[in-house]
């Protein structure tokens, strides 16, 4: 049920402080989806406790699960299983190839909308003068970091992707220095480690860049620089396309920026392969 509905349920049975949370709630979903109960109640002028027992008033074992209905709301069923269910029930009659381009072609026509040029430039200008320029992502994402990994290095900068362990990943983080840039990926969630993550790089006076279909992510320290956009409706099949497209209109940006550091490498790569050609 959604969040206004359930909360018309309980019409007269709100007490003043929980009317705040619920104007805080109802007024920006695509934040408070992601805030702790803390978050939520120093907006609305409560304290935590508060804001427990609001969750509890609803329903709700705790505030956890309240918010779990506010990212329902937003990103539909967030089980695998279940949003398997919800493609299968909208494919049903219909061309699967078919619909699923279809649903491509509207992410991608959308993406101008949500990221602009000086976004992308703003990015591809703080990777231009990154010493070096360290990659971070878990899950699916992981292919995306493999894919900018690639093209950063094929157009002569200097990368290297984080291990997903803590303990290995701190010896690169110790590394960073200033001007550097970390771009992390998150799709769908925020990894628990990210703040942390973002907390370190900015200490060390480097950049971080955040690609994410999440809307407004709810990070302290925020990253610099977010490249935000959204990859389809609840229920529709989310691929890496919308991110992807991010990645190659990144390294393209860094082409227009830097065409003479682009070209010498592509050159050199090309190079080394005839060679490699004629010897093997």
């Amino acid at each position: 049920m959604p969040l206004h509905e359930l909360l018309a349920r309980f019409d007269g049975k709100l007490t003043a402080a929980d009317r705040r949370l619920a104007e805080v709630l109802l007024a920006a979903p695509r934040e408070t989806a992601f805030l702790s109960a803390g978050e939520v109640a120093q907006r609305a002028g409560v304290n935590a406790a508060t804001a427990v027992r609001f969750a509890r008033k609803l329903g709700y074992a705790g505030y956890p699960e309240l918010r779990g209905l506010l990212r329902q709301e937003l990103f539909g069923v967030s089980d695998a299983a279940g949003r398997m269910r919800e493609r299968m029930r909208k494919l049903a009659g219909r061309s699967v190839l078919g619909a699923f381009v279809e649903n491509e072609i509207a992410n991608l026509a959308r993406l101008p909308e949500q990221i602009s040029d000086a976004d992308l430039r703003a990015a591809a200008r703080a990777v231009a003068r990154a010493g070096q320029v360290c990659l971070y992502a878990v899950g699916h994402a992981a292919a995306l970091a493999s894919l900018l990994d690639s093209r950063l290095g094929r157009a002569g900068f200097r990368t290297r992707i984080l291990s997903p362990v803590a303990r290995d990943m701190a010896a690169d983080l110790a590394q960073l220095r200033r001007h550097d840039v970390l771009v992390l990926f998150a799709l769908n969630t925020l990894p628990p480690l990210m703040p942390k993550i973002v907390a370190e790089v900015r200490a060390a006076g480097a950049v971080c860049v955040l690609i994410t279909d999440i809307p407004a992510p709810p990070l302290k320290p925020a990253p610099q620089i977010v490249l935000s956009a959204g990859r389809g409706p609840a229920g529709e099949p989310r691929s890496l396309a919308v991110p992807m497209t991010l990645c190659n209109a990144l390294v393209l940006h860094l082409s227009r920026l830097d065409p003479r550091r682009t070209l010498s490498s592509l050159e050199k790569l090309d190079r080394v392969r005839r060679r490699l050609g004629e010897t093997s």
